[in-house]
């Protein structure tokens, strides 16, 4: 995210910008963005642009940039908390609460699948694959296990107690929906037989038509997936809201995946209602292009597209954040967050 607490550097810049081409294959970096569709980009003239057609480089003209300088997560969290109780000295302090669910997750949720793995399985002949998803399925349902017998020392009384087991079987039953997404990426019987094919091509057909299957479906799924894991912290994401930018006669319009508020209780004196935004999530259904590493930039392991379109959000939400005049923001790449 830009800045190293979620500051978006943002400076005066003469220099008229312009989109830029594009230099990757055309793709829609996100269908859901189904209100852009009328959005044609125009060498820089006049016109409304979808926050998914930016690219880095579009944010370096108007000086935006990110923090390439990795950071501890313990420190930048107490950051975040120290900013939101300076603006907000009102809000309760739910550090125990989140260290002792965390906890929980770490000593009772402890499967781990690689995605890139489970897909290679796809070539495996179908007996094959069962067996390895039984265990798949023997590791979560153990968890699952685990998290009830811990759930017995819970005070019940206590509305986050109770919600805390129902949100892991949750989670639980999504990421076994999950494997079998990647290890069949089609349901049987989905397939139809199109009349226009040769019997003998049909079998191709079916191949290609499964990829387009599974292709198509992902990023929404992934969407969901995102949503239910910060169940496990009990989040509930709110109505995402498009916001919309001016930049030397550019309308940018900006809308994230996932959005998540803190939710005060209204007292005297405090006119400011809607600056509530917590953090915004952005999903794709790519996987991350790189392992992290210090020598790897943000760019190489997300895109310039990812990049373009999440710092443009994050500085679209600046005015409306907790953390005003910064914001936060994730991005998740398949299953994989930043």
């Amino acid at each position: 995210m830009p800045g190293p607490s979620g500051e978006v550097p943002f400076k005066r810049q003469k220099k008229e910008e312009t989109l830029s081409e594009s230099d990757e294959e055309p793709y829609i970096d996100d269908p859901s963005d189904t209100d852009y569709c009328e959005s044609v980009l125009s060498g820089g003239k006049d016109g409304n642009f979808p926050a998914s057609k930016w690219k880095y480089s579009d944010l370096k003209q108007i000086n935006i940039f990110f923090d390439e300088k990795p950071e501890i997560y313990e420190d930048f969290m107490m950051e975040v908390k120290e900013d939101i109780l300076k603006n907000y000295p009102h809000c309760s302090d739910f550090s125990k609460c989140v260290n002792t669910f965390t906890h929980l997750l770490k000593e009772n949720v402890v499967f781990s699948y690689d995605l890139e793995n489970i897909r290679e399985l796809r070539k495996h002949m179908y007996k094959n694959k069962v067996d390895i998803e039984q265990e798949m399925i023997k590791d979560i349902q153990g968890d699952v296990q685990k998290s009830e017998n811990a759930e017995k020392n819970f005070d019940l009384k206590d509305m986050l107690s109770r919600r805390w087991f129902p949100a892991v079987k949750k989670f639980a039953y999504q990421t076994l929906k999950l494997i079998k997404r990647s290890l069949y990426p089609i349901e049987e019987g989905a397939v139809t037989l199109r009349m226009d094919i040769e019997p003998s091509k049909q079998k191709q057909s079916e191949e290609i038509e499964c990829a387009e299957v599974y292709e198509a479906v992902d990023e929404e799924f992934f969407q969901h997936f995102c949503s239910i894991f910060g169940q496990l912290f009990f989040l509930e994401p709110d109505a995402v809201k498009r916001k919309t930018l001016y930049f030397n006669g550019k309308t940018v319009n900006s809308t994230p995946d996932l959005a998540y508020s803190l939710h005060l209780e209204p007292f005297a004196g405090v006119t400011d209602i809607q600056d509530t935004i917590l953090f915004v999530i952005e999903v794709k259904r790519k996987p991350v292009r790189m392992k992290t590493s210090v020598s790897v930039s943000l760019e190489e392991q997300v895109g310039p597209r990812v990049l373009g379109q999440v710092g443009l959000e994050l500085f679209a939400e600046t005015n409306f954040s907790v953390l005003k005049p910064n914001s936060l923001g994730i991005i998740c790449m398949e299953t994989k967050s930043s």
